[in-house]
């Protein structure tokens, strides 16, 4: 997934819009009361804005061997 993200250049206009649809989408199911709607607000976010953005000049720059992170109620998880 991070390759098919990578190599696009830096993209932080689409990446609000992103998140803005995903919020829109969190109150189309209904998903309208904390912390859920805010916990997943924050993956995503979070997920589009690091991980999905980590490698902007070339799909070639990731990493074999990336292991998917772990996200909890706290945040990302080390």
């Amino acid at each position: 997934m991070v390759r098919m993200h990578s190599g696009n250049g830096k993209h932080d206009e689409m990446d609000r819009r992103a998140i803005a649809c995903f919020d829109d989408a969190l109150r189309d199911v209904g998903l309208t009361t904390d912390p859920i709607r805010q916990v997943l607000h924050d993956y995503f976010a979070w997920a589009t804005t690091t991980t999905m953005a980590r490698y902007p000049e070339s799909a070639d720059d990731v990493p074999e061997g990336l292991t998917i992170p772990r996200w909890s109620w706290d945040g990302p998880q080390r």
